[in-house]
């Protein structure tokens, strides 16, 4: 199957579809909610029934551009798509997200977007696709990156959490606006642990309740009134916090947080290294579990690891993404 890295996606032209296309296109599969993947006003739009959710809350229209059409396909079903067949199986990245396994002419694709392959704190668990040949993001694809597992996750919320408000000190966790920001409510609303939310993390809560995940005791984060809970911010609201002057303690959870300097980065003073991507040694036994024949490395360091994947056998590489002038040009 040919296969284009483009700028804006990943382009299957035998039988015109899209991987996460952020520019807007005829039609495209849609990995997961995030607004790096979820974005563009396209013809149609194929992805899990809650990544789509994500993708309308997200979605902005102009006025001459029409809603897309929304396609939902979820965990283990199928659908004929121009003589191909698609299948999206669970990724463990954020809720609804999806690796996609294409067969087409008797060769089976897997392409994984965003990916983990622990438990998750919420969401499906990442199934292992055999495949022909594997796309896979490499963020944490070096061996540095060790990252905690969903039990050690929780343990070190709750402990930071419980530690702070025994001392009258307020406990901050920075986490995204999608994904992380829900996970570690939860945890916190789970622990009993009293939780205000950034409206920016509030605003997808309800998708998570609608998947049987409970949030019990959370309010609204106000400025004004902090003290004897949690807070549960987005990034740019970190800085916010610590120059404010009141007795916050930064937690900050996060792959990256692997790192010492992520302490300066982040002004944070506990590091809690989890994330909704793998890390090196979670991506090295997915790639082993495919059996891929080859595997492209699209996304984070994404040479450092096709050159780890050679060095032990691997047929791998890490592909130029070129644009689509480009692609027309040498086409014509």
């Amino acid at each position: 199957m040919e296969i284009q890295f483009r700028e804006e996606g990943i382009f299957l032209p035998e039988i015109g579809l899209w991987l996460d296309n952020i520019t807007g296109c005829a039609a495209t599969w849609i990995s997961h909610g995030h607004s790096d993947h979820a974005r563009g006003c396209h013809g149609k739009a194929i992805g899990t029934s809650t990544t789509l959710r994500f993708y309308r809350m997200r979605l902005s229209v102009g006025d001459n551009e029409e809603e897309p059409e929304m396609i939902p396909l979820d965990f283990g079903q199928s659908m004929d798509w121009n003589g191909a067949r698609l299948t999206p199986f669970p990724a463990s990245h954020i809720l609804g997200a999806a690796q996609l396994l294409v067969e087409w002419q008797g060769e089976r694709l897997v392409y994984t977007g965003d990916v983990k392959l622990r438990q998750p704190l919420c969401g499906e668990t990442t199934e292992s696709i055999p495949c022909d040949r594997l796309i896979i993001e490499s963020t944490f694809g070096l061996p540095i990156y060790k990252l905690l597992s969903r039990d050690e996750a929780i343990e070190r919320i709750v402990r930071f959490a419980r530690g702070c408000l025994e001392e009258n000190t307020t406990p901050a966790f920075i986490g995204y606006g999608l994904g992380r920001g829900q996970e570690i409510v939860h945890v916190l609303c789970q622990a009993g642990i009293p939780t205000a939310v950034h409206g920016a993390i509030a605003k997808f809560i309800p998708v998570y309740q609608d998947h049987g995940y409970a949030f019990p005791g959370w309010e609204p984060y106000q400025a004004k009134s902090i003290s004897g809970k949690a807070l549960v911010v987005v990034p740019t609201h970190g800085s916010a916090l610590e120059a404010s002057g009141k007795n916050v303690r930064i937690a900050y959870v996060s792959g990256w947080a692997a790192l010492d300097n992520a302490r300066t980065r982040a002004n944070a003073e506990e590091l809690i290294p989890y994330s909704d991507h793998a890390d090196f040694d979670e991506l090295l036994s997915l790639v082993a579990q495919s059996g891929a024949r080859h595997i492209d490395v699209v996304h984070g360091y994404t040479v450092p690891f096709a050159t780890i994947l050679q060095s032990q056998g691997y047929s791998a590489a890490a592909p130029q993404r070129t644009s689509a002038r480009t692609n027309i040009e040498a086409e014509g």
